[in-house]
């Protein structure tokens, strides 16, 4: 079986978030599993490892009155078999997203992607797409491609990372980018909203849905969560698929990072996480305790990830006997505000703003806590680290944070973290509350925590069989 991964990124080339880590995983785990596992993603200018890519062929696109320029650069890495769509008009340029030509830049990226296909005779058995980005692939290849001898029989499987981004378009660009009649937009195939929606039209022609984590499959139906997409999802419920995404065990492994300060497993989690947590702490700034319980926190600044909840309780926190580091960068107003709180208790909170891997990783390794109190989450990957550090997450019962973290029970003494279920502060203070007090009072109970939750296995191994099964089913 040989499966074609499309997506804006991918580890260890390039990444802006965790569709990157999935893409960078999964084709690795499926390979192991003989699956012919090929990946295609933009080449950009902030690209790493550029000196282990090599070109192979270039060619034109047409995209309506368009001509362009498309070169076609390959890697091997674990198995996996990698292409470049090269083009120094849309991806020369720092960054991968954010631009104002962003639609026409991954119109030319979706036509690339469909020209490989035939230019290099590497037709798949399965086109597997990734958000927004690769969206209109679906529609082109169902609309036009497919009628082709050589394009036939390919199945599309779509796979949802955050509906939240959709590729809201102006409904024109049906025409002049892809160069599709305008009736596929009045018919409702691809119109959602008023607009041109390129996820609606990977919803409405892939063979198959699939998205991250099977709570958020349930939740993305409902108007609470579905973006406006919940009646189209419906229409296709039975062809919708949540598989939680895993973790690279290979990379997210203290045993084995090279960028902690004490590598430890769970025989010695004891005495490798204080070594860890002692050096966390005099790097941020913060009082070097062993004794106090250190909560951790590593997001972007958005509504999403529950700034708003942590905000409004950051003085309860603070009266607590805690420490509290946090990394990340994001919307201004969540950064003043934890410059703020990070100003007025220097002895209890270290913030830093930017997005810094190896203290990411120093903060999983060194903190006892991890909060991550989410408005919505598809998946997330930060709690799945935590768990794998020793680092007990605190989380919100909502995606996969639900489907990865096992609430504490104290009288059965199973669970591997702590969970609340609404989007309400005093919910969540009171289970940091729960938390504090299982740390302090009861030492034997946390240690017992630490040990599941290290022992939890979260890896891409049974998701990988998960999406190979799928992939199987359709051919």
């Amino acid at each position: 079986m040989r499966v074609m991964y499309v997506a804006s990124e991918a580890t260890p080339f390039i990444k802006s978030g965790g569709l990157a880590d999935v893409i960078g995983s999964l084709p690795k785990e499926t390979a192991k599993k003989d699956v012919e596992s090929i990946v295609v993603i933009p080449k950009y200018q902030d690209m790493k490892f550029v000196d282990q890519i090599e070109y192979v062929t270039n060619f034109d696109i047409y995209m309506g009155w368009r001509k362009r320029y498309c070169g076609i650069f390959k890697a091997e890495v674990d198995g996996v078999t990698f292409y470049f769509i090269d083009n120094e008009q849309y991806f020369g340029r720092p960054g991968l997203y954010g631009y104002d030509d962003d639609y026409e830049r991954f119109a030319f990226f979706d036509f690339a992607v469909l020209e490989l296909i035939s230019h290099l005779n590497i037709k798949p058995d399965v086109l597997q797409l990734n958000d927004w980005q690769t969206a209109m692939i679906a529609m082109l290849y169902k609309e036009r491609y497919c009628y082709y001898d050589y394009y036939q029989n390919i199945k599309i499987v779509f796979t949802i990372h955050n509906i939240l981004f959709q590729g809201k378009a102006d409904p024109k660009l049906l025409e002049e980018y892809f160069a599709l009649d305008s009736y596929l937009y009045y018919n409702g195939n691809c119109r959602n909203d008023g607009c041109l929606n390129m996820m609606k039209a990977a919803i409405f022609y892939s063979d198959v849905i699939t998205t991250v984590s099977p709570t958020y499959a349930k939740e993305i139906l409902t108007d609470q969560y579905g973006e406006g997409l919940q009646s189209i999802l419906e229409m296709r419920k039975h062809d919708l698929y949540g598989i939680l995404n895993g973790v690279d065990y290979d990379v997210i492994n203290p045993s084995k990072d090279q960028t902690i300060v004490k590598k430890y497993s769970a025989r010695s989690v004891k005495n490798g996480k204080l070594e860890n947590k002692l050096a966390l702490q005099r790097q941020v700034g913060l009082p070097e305790d062993p004794e106090v319980a250190l909560i951790g926190i590593v997001t972007r600044l958005t509504e999403q990830k529950g700034l708003d909840l942590i905000i409004n309780q950051f003085e309860a926190m603070c009266q607590r006997k805690v420490q509290i580091v946090i990394l990340g960068s994001g919307d201004r107003m969540y950064e003043d505000a934890l410059k703020g709180a990070a100003w007025a208790h220097q002895d209890k909170v270290s913030f830093q703003c930017k997005y810094d891997f190896v203290l990411s990783n120093r903060i999983y390794a060194g903190c006892d806590m991890f909060l991550m109190p989410s408005l919505f989450e598809p998946c997330g990957l930060s709690q799945m680290m935590s768990l794998k550090y020793g680092t007990i997450p605190i989380v919100r019962e909502t995606g996969g944070l639900a489907d990865s973290v096992q609430p504490y029970n104290e009288f059965e003494q199973t669970g591997t973290g702590f969970s609340f279920s609404n989007y309400n502060a005093h919910e969540m203070m009171d289970t940091i509350d729960y938390a504090l007090h299982t740390f302090y009072d009861y030492p034997d109970a946390w240690d017992a925590i630490v040990q599941r939750a290290m022992a939890e296995k979260l890896d891409w191994d049974a998701s990988a069989e998960q999406y190979i099964r799928l992939f199987a089913s359709l051919l």
